[in-house]
């Protein structure tokens, strides 16, 4: 598939299949493809990826995001078989530049996905949870002194995947010579 594409082809999806696995090949090659996303100043090391699998630790996540965001409980992950989870050094070089820095190893993530036939969605509000709960991220591996700041859901969908759109400019815009 080519690069505009997929781009074309990518939707947020929010009713996956749990049961459809994705393979280890085609995770490694989704989280390849994130690491390939510009990071300010180039400080990867101010990023770390988790990959999740396990259903019992995402309905965890799914309780303590509820009680973060007083609301009642839900699936805060459209029951994805996978999430990967952005998290992002407490030392930053800039306010705020860890969610530009995320939003780009996901958008990489996402169409690559996409390109690979596989739905997916990104995730901010059901990281609220997790990121105030320090025995969840321990259950995850995330390195202290990081926190988990974004997330991508990744599976296939139960309707079918969509069909891609045509690309326009749908956002303001106006251009300057």
């Amino acid at each position: 598939m080519q690069t505009l594409e997929s781009i074309a082809k990518r939707k947020s999806t929010r009713d996956f299949d749990p049961d459809k696995a994705v393979s280890n090949e085609t995770i490694d090659m989704i989280v390849k493809a994130g690491c390939q996303a510009p990071i300010g100043a180039n400080k990867r090391e101010s990023l770390h990826l988790t990959v999740c699998r396990s259903k019992a630790i995402l309905e965890e996540i799914n309780q303590s995001t509820a009680t973060a965001m007083q609301t009642e409980a839900r699936d805060f992950f459209y029951s994805a078989p996978v999430v990967i989870f952005v998290s992002a050094s407490q030392e930053q070089m800039a306010p705020g530049i860890e969610y530009a820095n995320a939003a780009c190893v996901i958008e990489n993530m996402l169409i690559a996905a996409t390109d690979a036939g596989i739905d997916n969605i990104y995730l901010w509000g059901a990281v609220q949870g997790l990121a105030k709960n320090k025995a969840l991220c321990d259950k995850l591996g995330i390195p202290n002194g990081f926190r988990p700041v974004s997330a991508a859901a990744i599976g296939y969908s139960r309707s079918g995947s969509p069909k891609a759109r045509e690309l326009s400019v749908s956002l303001e815009t106006n251009y300057v010579e």
